[in-house]
């Protein structure tokens, strides 16, 4: 039997549903801090964020890190005196679906597709989505989403992102609510079945897999997982293996 280990997951709210579940199930100490949602909305805040936080734990055999790479968001985050252990996934839907291997197999059989999960549903804003298909929302949205890009990126730059989002959302033909198997299934998926309909896109349920999750918990991080020791940060790759850590030669000096 494995010695009991204390675990501190600094996560994105969109997995807190299947966390709380998977908890009772995982004999170790793990305590929970869970990030807004939003944060999305401006990913170079995230490695800023998850830093501030990194660096105030200091009593905990590991820091998992509840983020896909999203954007690139965690790029950076290192770690201090305690390892950290992040999922290999582009973004959420790889560990909501439990595999790079199926996350893959779903985006080369179906690439138009916009995923909803249950922690989705529930911090979806009509106000920040791109995908609803009410207009008045979608032009409110876009309004909100442009006033934030010339404020960071100025306004040539604000214009041609959103023409790349809006050619993005051209190209969605499915709507998919992956179960995971937590929250109110039937209002999840009258939400997300309802939101397809309004887009003229097919709906379908796709089953999830809280496998990774769980595992991700429980401290088996097999290859499936980036283990970063003291002294090494996150930085993306261009392969399957999506992350890696690197050793920092100033770490003890100057980290940033």
């Amino acid at each position: 039997m494995p010695s009991k280990k204390k675990f501190v997951v600094l996560s994105c709210e969109v997995f807190q549903r299947e966390f709380a579940t998977l908890a009772d199930r995982v004999p170790h100490d793990v305590q929970f801090g869970y990030q807004p949602f939003g944060l999305h909305d401006t990913p170079s805040k995230i490695a800023g964020t998850l830093q501030e936080q990194v660096d105030q734990i200091e009593d905990a055999d590991a820091i998992l890190i509840g983020y896909g790479l999203c954007s690139r968001g965690y790029v950076g985050l290192t770690a201090r005196s305690i390892p950290l252990v992040a999922p290999r996934a582009h973004d959420c839907i790889t560990v909501f679906l439990g595999s790079r291997d199926r996350y893959t197999e779903e985006f080369n059989a179906n690439p138009g597709t916009y995923y909803y999960s249950p922690g989705w549903v529930d911090h979806h804003d009509a106000k920040r989505s791109s995908v609803d298909g009410d207009a008045p929302q979608a032009e409110a949205a876009k309004a909100t989403k442009y006033a934030m890009y010339v404020e960071k990126y100025g306004e040539d730059n604000a214009k041609y992102l959103l023409e790349m989002e809006a050619s993005w959302t051209a190209d969605y033909k499915r709507l998919a609510f992956i179960d995971t198997g937590v929250g109110d299934l039937p209002a999840y998926r009258a939400f997300v079945e309802d939101l397809a309909g309004k887009n003229e896109w097919n709906y379908e349920e796709l089953e999830g897999n809280t496998g990774l999750m769980f595992r991700f918990l429980n401290g088996e991080w097999n290859d499936d997982f980036l283990i970063v020791p003291p002294g090494h940060s996150i930085q993306d790759t261009v392969d399957a293996d999506i992350i890696r850590a690197d050793q920092l030669t100033a770490f003890g000096h100057d980290t940033g």
